[in-house]
């Protein structure tokens, strides 16, 4: 048995926290702010699950195979629906009509023809820009799930089930360096330990590990707002491939997740100035979903938030050296988004027998 000490408390470090665990290491998570859960939180206001950009379940991934694992009670999710969603002077992603389209659309999406418009649009959606096919065929076959509780439901199912075996989660506990079998935590205070785990995002592991590889990421600006009114009608979203924009209503997806009106989730993604694409978005949403602002019950705006990255990833062993191994969705994966996160968790989880131990 190792101890283990795991840095951040998003899905990444829940995750693997739970893996190790299983594997019948001694684990404790500290997390730097208030709270867990990292993007995947999200804010409860008069019932509607304020969250931080869309976020969609791949029905099978990794992360939904962990949720059912852990769930007693089995999670409430719907799909995203191509014959609700609209691309901008395109129609319907899945057309119903006329029949003709609607055929070329069956054809289109079961070769995963690239020169169809609806799979395009789906690439460009459904991974944010990477182009991963997987996840493009669930957008295009219904396999994109919205969860009723919400992502924060998510990880508090998570977190109930580190309760239920002991593992102690810190909040507000900043680590500012760490080295072979130790780490050091802003308030003077070091922790001794066989393994560490960061799984703290890519920008505070690059702090700690300084010769950590570049990684560049998808950016993005997000509008997350609730509404009285519901200006997008039945439609799940409205997507705009040529410039990167969606607006999706969450509410309409899965309609138990909020109380009456909508739940928009917008986003922005791709290069520039953070301030330029939140204006941008600003005035799609104006466009596309005219007199919104008529009606905001609660809103969260950002932007900039990394949301996924770009080419090369790191490797979870790159420093197994000083005792250190890497988790999240910047390394390296068969799956990316929460799914490569989930996955690594669970590669690591492996790894942990193998590291030597503080002698």
């Amino acid at each position: 048995m190792a101890r283990v000490l795991v840095i951040g408390a998003g899905l990444s470090g829940l995750s693997v926290a739970m893996e190790a665990s299983v594997r019948g290491h001694h684990v404790v998570v500290l997390e730097k702010r208030p709270t867990i859960g990292g993007r995947a939180s999200s804010e409860s206001r008069d019932g509607f699950p304020i969250g931080y950009g869309p976020h969609f379940l791949l029905k099978k991934g990794p992360l939904h195979q962990l949720v059912r694992k852990v769930s007693k009670v089995k999670p409430s999710v719907l799909p995203l629906r191509p014959h609700r969603l609209e691309m901008v002077g395109q129609g319907m992603v899945q057309p119903r009509k006329p029949m003709m389209d609607a055929v070329q659309f069956r054809r289109a999406a079961k070769v995963y023809d690239r020169e169809h418009p609806s799979v395009r649009c789906s690439e460009h959606f459904a991974s944010w820009g990477l182009e991963d096919e997987d996840r493009s065929r669930a957008f295009l076959n219904s396999r994109l799930l919205v969860l009723k509780e919400g992502w924060s439901g998510l990880v508090g199912r998570l977190a109930v089930t580190l309760d239920e075996v002991g593992i102690p989660i810190e909040t507000g506990a900043n680590v500012v360096k760490v080295e072979k079998h130790k780490a050091h935590l802003a308030d003077g205070r070091h922790v001794e330990t066989d393994v560490i785990i960061l799984a703290c995002g890519y920008g505070q592991a690059k702090k700690l590990v300084p010769d950590l590889p570049e990684v560049s990421f998808v950016t993005a600006s997000t509008i997350d707002v609730a509404l009285d009114a519901v200006p997008l009608g039945d439609r799940h979203g409205i997507l705009d491939e040529g410039r990167s924009m969606a607006i999706f209503d969450m509410k309409q997806i899965h309609p138990g997740i909020a109380p009456a009106g909508a739940l928009l989730s917008a986003v922005h993604f791709g290069e520039g100035k953070g301030e330029d694409r939140l204006a941008a978005l600003t005035k799609f949403m104006d466009e596309r979903a005219p007199g919104w602002k008529s009606h905001i019950l609660h809103e969260r705006k950002q932007k900039n938030v990394k949301i996924a990255p770009i080419g090369d990833r790191v490797a979870c062993g790159f420093a197994r050296k000083d005792g250190i191994l890497l988790t999240g969705a910047w390394v390296e994966s068969e799956h990316i988004l929460s799914d490569g996160a989930v996955e690594v968790s669970r590669t690591i989880a492996e790894h942990i027998g193998k590291m030597p131990l503080q002698q």
